[in-house]
């Protein structure tokens, strides 16, 4: 039995919202435009980056408008960490026998890079980000990218939002697990397993 897990990054694994949300409004007051609450920023951040800010802004204006935001990002960077019990949660999953993907709407490039300055890259059989395929999570051609080669008998996705759920749910092998505090949310309810953090997590794996 061949199991795969498809790991989301952002507010998963690491704690990154505080850097995102900073980047966001500069990017958006930089252009004129009015600041996003948190919540706002966080409703946003179930698509691509590429995608969002060309809804933002349209294609004329997205290349500019994602250099101000990545030049942000960078300088907030040092505020991303692991979330509690991330390493022990990564280490039961390799040691039970799942296949380990990243897969995130985050650019590749920068995923791996923070992974890897992380020091958590060696846990994952496979980082697939935004840019490495022309589709987008959650989409099931990205899906089939992430999970291409590995043919797996039982596929889990496990995130903070409703685009891991829905990744789990492109295969009929497939469930969503949602880690998240707000466990009655309309998300909660689609998910086949909720837990409120890594720690029940890793019981359950």
């Amino acid at each position: 039995m061949t199991k795969l897990i498809l790991w989301d990054w952002d507010n998963t694994l690491v704690d990154t919202f505080g850097a995102i949300f900073a980047a966001q409004n500069v990017m958006r007051q930089t252009f004129g435009l009015a600041p996003w609450t948190k919540e706002e920023s966080a409703a946003a951040m179930n698509k691509s980056g590429r995608n969002l800010i060309k809804d933002i802004f349209g294609e004329e204006k997205a290349a500019e408008a994602r250099e101000v935001y990545l030049n942000a990002y960078a300088k907030s960077a040092s505020q991303i960490s692991l979330k509690p019990n991330a390493i022990p949660v990564l280490e039961k999953a390799k040691a039970n026998g799942y296949i380990n993907v990243l897969a995130s709407n985050k650019a590749g490039s920068i995923l791996r890079n923070e992974a890897h300055t992380l020091n958590v890259d060696h846990y994952f059989d496979r980082i697939i980000g935004a840019e490495d395929t022309s589709n987008d999570k959650p989409s099931k051609p990205f899906t089939d990218a992430a999970i291409e080669g590995y043919n797996p008998t039982e596929i889990i996705s496990i995130g903070d939002g409703k685009a891991d759920i829905q990744m789990g749910h492109n295969y009929a092998n497939g469930k969503g697990i949602l880690i998240s505090p707000n466990t009655t949310s309309e998300t909660a309810l689609s998910a086949e397993e909720v837990f409120t953090d890594l720690f029940q997590l890793e019981a359950y794996l």
